[in-house]
């Protein structure tokens, strides 16, 4: 049976590429959630402060 000719340029750039990819697509997780984290932390801080004019 013939050896199966395996191209390890191809596998190396297509393994450099898809790690590129994956940091990008982690990064803008992480983005993301720091951003509805901060939204959610100041909708609720703004939830706590007291009305003016109500008597607590």
């Amino acid at each position: 049976m013939a050896q199966r000719k395996v191209d390890r340029e191809k596998i190396e750039r297509a393994d450099r590429e898809s790690k590129l990819v994956l940091d990008a697509e982690r990064k803008a997780r992480a983005d993301k959630t720091a951003r509805l984290r901060e939204q959610r932390l100041k909708s609720q801080l703004s939830a706590q402060e007291p009305k003016p004019g109500k008597k607590l």
